[in-house]
């Protein structure tokens, strides 16, 4: 199973993405002046990640879905 996953960085962003590139996640963001690189991996390859150096974490993306405004509904 395929997870989106945000994986946080202290060092190189860009270096640290290739590195998580090589092993096995498929980037789609380097923000870098977050030290933020968002993409996807296998579920049971994510451990893995952990143990690149300058990774700091890897969360599982969240998704916040707010309903419409109503008028009227306070």
């Amino acid at each position: 199973m395929v997870e989106n996953i945000i994986v946080t960085v202290s060092g190189d962003a860009e270096r640290i993405a290739e590195e998580l590139r090589a092993a096995g996640m498929s980037v789609q963001q380097v923000l870098v002046a977050a030290g933020i690189v968002t993409g996807s991996i296998d579920a049971e390859r994510r451990a893995s990640l952990a143990a690149i150096p300058g990774v700091l974490a890897v969360e599982t993306e969240q998704t916040l879905r707010i309903p419409p405004f109503e008028p009227g509904s306070r």
